[in-house]
């Protein structure tokens, strides 16, 4: 198959849907029931513009053979992380969902739902990312003037990260 030289792309601005999850059955199949429950709740209207932050490492494991004069590698062990940051509105319990799901503790899924716009219900057969994770400590910001308050927490991911998932009925 043959890409075309520019292939379309997809604005990020307002298609990154980010919601925390309590329960999944199976995470590598989300059920769209799941994603919808009473009990999950979404948090990307409080994740500051640069505070999605999940990343990744891969090991190197390093295949030396006594017939050559050169080194191998082979890909190692994998780990990923994910760092969050929130507006934090201590006054106001209605607007500070992201702080009060997220108490340090919790365990649960944050899915990942890329290049659909925000706005759009979840729906059968899209793709989303499913991180499992246990919600570390809170610490709240200091940004100084011009700026809102903000927390930055730790996801500890507590199992594997099923990417590009299908929702399922």
């Amino acid at each position: 198959m043959t890409s075309p030289l520019l292939p379309t792309s997809v604005k990020s601005d307002g298609t990154l849907t980010l919601v925390y999850v309590a329960s999944l059955v199976d995470p590598a199949s989300p059920k769209l029931t799941e994603i919808n429950a009473v009990t999950s709740q979404p948090l990307h209207g409080y994740i500051t513009g640069d505070g999605w932050q999940p990343s990744g490492e891969q090991a190197t494991v390093t295949d030396s053979r006594i017939a050559t004069v050169q080194d191998f590698e082979k890909p190692g062990r994998k780990s990923r992380s994910l760092t969050v940051v929130y507006v934090h509105n201590p006054a106001d319990a209605d607007n500070n969902e992201a702080y009060l799901t997220l108490a340090e503790g919790v365990t649960g899924f944050i899915l990942a739902r890329y290049g659909v716009p925000r706005t759009t219900a979840w729906a059968i057969a899209q793709l989303t990312d499913v991180w499992p994770i246990e919600a570390g400590e809170p610490m709240k910001n200091w940004n100084g003037a011009n700026s809102v308050h903000t927390a930055t927490q730790r996801l500890f991911v507590s199992n594997e990260v099923q990417m590009d998932v299908a929702v399922v009925a």
